[in-house]
């Protein structure tokens, strides 16, 4: 296993794909003419709460949700969205987020390793020494970051507590 990244003071630090919903474009006028900016729907921004939702990806945290860690950055715009749409459909921003974590290392998962999504709690595996598989909060030592298909004994990367 290979550590990524380093601790912060709150946790480890990464860049994540930030899902702020659906974009609209909208018109401002100003001083200096008309500007056309994108507006989103759960927009993020530095000193927010995140949960992770997809593979690399967090969104800012809402009512009741479980957090992963804190924005530490205001968003980064790779391409700006010239047309209205969903998360998926636009280039997303990027931010750093110290995550609620020791580390950030990649794992092995067992041969017949359950399906997981990114969010979903890890355990170690029961089967195989130093694999792990998908876990529940009772016997959880860390949170998917990216996804595996069944079976699959793929390698991910995954937030340890």
């Amino acid at each position: 296993m290979t550590i990524i990244k380093n601790v912060g003071s709150f946790g480890v630090t990464d860049t994540f794909k930030l899902d702020e919903g659906a974009v609209t474009i909208e018109t401002v006028s100003g001083v200096g003419g008309d500007v056309t900016k994108p507006k989103f729907a759960n927009k993020a921004a530095k000193g927010l709460f995140v949960k992770i939702t997809g593979d690399w990806t967090v969104a800012p945290c809402g009512v009741g949700d479980a957090y992963h860690g804190i924005l530490v950055s205001n968003p980064k715009m790779v391409e700006e969205p010239t047309a209205p749409g969903n998360f998926g459909t636009y280039e997303p921003r990027l931010g750093s987020v110290q995550c609620d974590g020791k580390v950030i290392k990649t794992v092995k998962l067992e041969a017949a390793n359950s399906a997981i999504s990114a969010g979903d709690y890890i355990k170690v595996g029961t089967t195989t020494a130093q694999c792990f598989d998908k876990g529940t909060s009772s016997n959880a030592v860390g949170i998917a970051i990216e996804s595996a298909t069944a079976s699959s004994g793929a390698k991910i990367a995954v937030l340890f507590k």
